[in-house]
């Protein structure tokens, strides 16, 4: 799983689905042991229990770095299956 993010104890990742059809692009997010999914271009939790301001954190940093994460989505689900890091 490749590590896009981080910032205030958050950590943004994606994984490649390559072999798989995948419905929706999503990042994957941690904080103090707790796990969620959020959709990229709805920015709403898919899964998982984050607390409040925190998921109010990786909202707006969806918001503010969408066109980035959706070309990382892209990018890690080709052949090439690279990514790059994203400043937050």
């Amino acid at each position: 799983m490749a590590t896009l993010a981080m910032f205030k104890g958050i950590l943004i990742r994606m994984k490649p689905e390559r072999n798989t059809k995948h419905h929706r692009a999503h990042i994957h997010v941690w904080y103090q042991g707790m796990e969620a999914t959020f959709d990229i271009v709805t920015r709403k939790k898919m899964r998982g229990e984050f607390p409040k301001d925190q998921t109010f954190h990786v909202q707006s940093f969806i918001a503010d770095h969408e066109a980035e994460l959706l070309a990382n989505w892209e990018s890690i689900n080709s052949e090439s299956g690279t990514f790059f890091k994203i400043t937050p």
